[in-house]
């Protein structure tokens, strides 16, 4: 008898067990709203001296992404020679998966940001404007990449945002540009623009909204324990603290 009520309360976890799977398939499959059948390539930039935080908060919404999807995200990162590169303080090392030539073709390039100094640098930097100017995909900039976004015209007559200490100094080089302030990020269809280094969160969290929609990106916000905010009072510099270029 007690061989027989271990069999049947065995059955009977197994049963529900099989229930809880599909009843969770079933939630998931109408959370995730299939916008595109594709699968969305995401490129995510890297470079020398690249800042840690605004290509890796990105790439964990889009791993995140790939898998509540089952696999509708490709993402992968790609420099200009696929040579290891080292980001900002040498805290990592990293082999790009692809270089620029051999790349799958991206729908979404993150350029991820730096400090002035290497964006300075980067600017004239031929190969990697030519790169971002020819590039046919949605460029996401993250923090200060905006300054290679707008040093390839793509920025032009359009609106944008990019890293508050930096804003009055990007208002001044690129005059071209409106710029929008006390945001996480502005979409202009074929560029995104997001404000400082956590922004590209939200940057990547409206990507995959306009794709997945809103119920993916609030679970994907959830499992971040992040609070999604396209707008946000900007930060204060103290006086003279705000970047001054040339």
């Amino acid at each position: 008898m007690k061989n027989l009520t271990r069999l049947l309360l065995c059955f009977s976890l197994h049963l529900h067990a099989q229930t809880t799977d599909a009843d969770h398939s079933q939630k998931m499959n109408e959370i995730v709203v299939n916008r595109f059948d594709d699968t969305i390539n995401i490129a995510i930039l890297v470079y020398q001296d690249v800042v840690l935080q605004d290509f890796a908060g990105p790439m964990e919404v889009f791993s995140k992404a790939q898998k509540l999807t089952k696999g509708k995200y490709n993402t992968y990162t790609v420099s200009l020679d696929k040579q290891p590169i080292t980001t900002e303080q040498g805290l990592l090392t990293i082999t790009p998966s692809y270089d620029i030539h051999n790349m799958p073709a991206p729908d979404y390039l993150i350029v991820p940001g730096a400090s002035m100094p290497v964006i300075n640098e980067l600017l004239n930097d031929q190969s990697l404007r030519a790169f971002i100017t020819n590039i046919n995909s949605t460029v996401v900039s993250i923090c200060t990449a905006s300054y290679l976004l707008a040093n390839t015209g793509k920025l032009d007559e359009k609106k944008a945002t990019t890293h508050y200490f930096v804003a009055n100094d990007f208002k001044a080089k690129f005059p071209k540009v409106e710029v929008i302030e006390h945001v996480r990020f502005v979409d202009e269809r074929d560029v995104i623009t997001s404000s400082g280094i956590t922004s590209g969160i939200d940057a990547a969290l409206h990507v995959v909204e306009k794709n997945h929609g809103e119920k993916l990106r609030a679970m994907i916000a959830r499992a971040l324990q992040h609070t999604f905010k396209e707008k946000e009072p900007w930060p204060v510099a103290p006086n003279g603290m705000e970047y001054r270029g040339n």
